[in-house]
């Protein structure tokens, strides 16, 4: 399981408030994993990811755009690359089904980008952030 921790935060409440959400979800679906009904919860995490991507990362594509974040093409590629690998996994259990592979794909990639790019480039992104917002 994953916990959220002041680590993960980016100073932005609203960023912070969706990345708890994306925790949780993750969170439920390790916990399907374990008690072997990851299969049964696929679907709807992939609904969650679908409808997150869109709404979370507009989010913060909005906040780097209005203050001028000079990394926002890189991290809109970042974004990019998240939605199209999920994309591909949806295509892959629409033609295969939610098979055991695909679940622990699916999960590995969700942790990894939680650590990784929260921890990385949202972190980054947050400080510069943090930094206009306080002097604005």
């Amino acid at each position: 399981m994953l916990e959220w921790s002041d680590r993960f935060s980016v100073g932005v409440l609203e960023i912070d408030a969706q990345h708890r959400e994306l925790f949780r979800q993750v969170n439920r679906l390790l916990e399907a994993c374990m008690q072997g009904g990851g299969k049964n919860l696929l679907p709807e995490i992939f609904d969650f990811l679908g409808k997150y991507a869109v709404e979370h990362f507009a989010t913060e594509e909005q906040y780097m755009t209005r203050y001028a974040y000079p990394k926002l093409p890189e991290h809109k590629q970042a974004h990019e690359s998240f939605v199209q690998t999920f994309l591909d996994f949806r295509k892959k259990a629409e033609a295969q089904g939610p098979g055991v592979d695909l679940i622990v794909q699916v999960n590995k990639t969700l942790v990894d980008w939680l650590k990784n790019h929260i921890l990385k480039m949202d972190q980054e992104m947050g400080k510069f952030l943090q930094g206009v917002m306080e002097r604005k």
